[in-house]
């Protein structure tokens, strides 16, 4: 709250702020409101008080469509102890539940947003609320949403600096795209240009930097790319009995596969798992030659689910 109000000092008596649910609070609605400004912004539903929560395991959850909302009133007094102000609350489900808080937009007015489904385009209610703050929220929120749109798969679930180095690559590579666009503009002058989008960058940027086209990649038509023991997804996507975890009485399975041994074996790198079994069913060629013949005996056990 006091990071918000000491960014907004110059700007007193201008309007409404649009706040991302990392800052959003009640308190800070109060503080803004005797400073003369207005709050739109999305919260986090530990910062509402309980009776206004929608909890996703309760009966009204499992009652609720895609572009249903519930509308709540949250009234206060501000520290003068003479003026009371009441404020907005609407819970919205979309994917997930969204909060938005608001002293500034009128929550029983809706508007329709598109969404993707299966098989084509829906057009969903929204609360107006949702929609402004869509409209009015700043480069960080944006930000934000493009990264978890086509973020990097992050190895090592527990530990948390290999997070922190993903995910300043991440906003590295986010920004860098932002510079590259503005370059394209500047290089069109006025005239049309195509912009790139997130998962475009990256794949140039990977290319950029293997020396290799992602067909090269991922076709493994080079001889020395085949015989290397690295981890490739499974042909057709399918998830088989990871053959280390086996050894080890550990019931998993995976979709990636050494490309070498043909084993189907669990990785860090799917992001997915806790056990590097790749790693670990090759430290020595006696374990390689253990997974092979524990894979082996699992394919007698069941030669349909692993066929080639």
């Amino acid at each position: 709250m006091q990071v918000v109000c000491r960014l907004v000092e110059p700007f007193i008596h201008t309007q409404t702020i649009y706040v991302d649910r990392f800052y959003t609070s009640v308190d800070l609605l109060k503080s803004l409101s005797e400073r003369g400004l207005y709050l739109t912004g999305t919260v986090m539903a530990n910062r509402l008080p309980p009776e206004i929560r929608v909890d996703k395991k309760s009966a009204d959850y499992k009652a609720m469509s895609r572009g249903d909302y519930y509308r709540s009133k949250l009234t206060y007094t501000r520290k003068d102890g003479i003026m009371e102000a009441t404020a907005g609350v609407v819970a919205w489900r979309d994917g997930t539940m969204v909060y938005c808080l608001s002293n500034d937009v009128n929550n029983h007015e809706c508007d329709k947003c598109r969404r993707r489904v299966d098989g084509g385009v829906v057009e969903v209610k929204r609360p107006i609320c949702i929609a402004r703050y869509n409209e009015s929220m700043g480069g960080v929120d944006l930000a934000d949403m493009k990264r978890m749109q086509c973020s990097s798969s992050i190895m090592g679930q527990g530990r948390w600096w290999l997070k922190l180095i993903f995910y300043f690559l991440d906003v590295g590579t986010g920004n860098a795209l932002v510079l590259y666009n503005e370059q394209l503009k500047m290089r069109a002058q006025g005239k049309e240009y195509n912009r790139w989008n997130l998962s475009q960058f990256k794949m140039q940027l990977i290319e950029d930097l293997v020396g290799k086209s992602a067909n090269d990649l991922f076709s493994g038509s080079n001889a020395d790319d085949v015989l290397e023991h690295i981890c490739v997804p499974i042909p057709d996507g399918r998830r088989v009995k990871c053959a280390y975890c086996g050894i080890m009485t550990r019931e998993c399975r995976t979709r990636y596969l050494c490309a070498a041994c043909g084993v189907p074996l669990c990785s860090m790198g799917s992001g997915k798992v806790n056990y590097d079994c790749f790693t670990e069913a090759h430290k020595t060629q006696d374990r390689i030659e253990m997974v092979q013949k524990k894979h082996l005996q699992m394919q007698m056990k069941n030669p349909q689910r692993y066929k080639k």
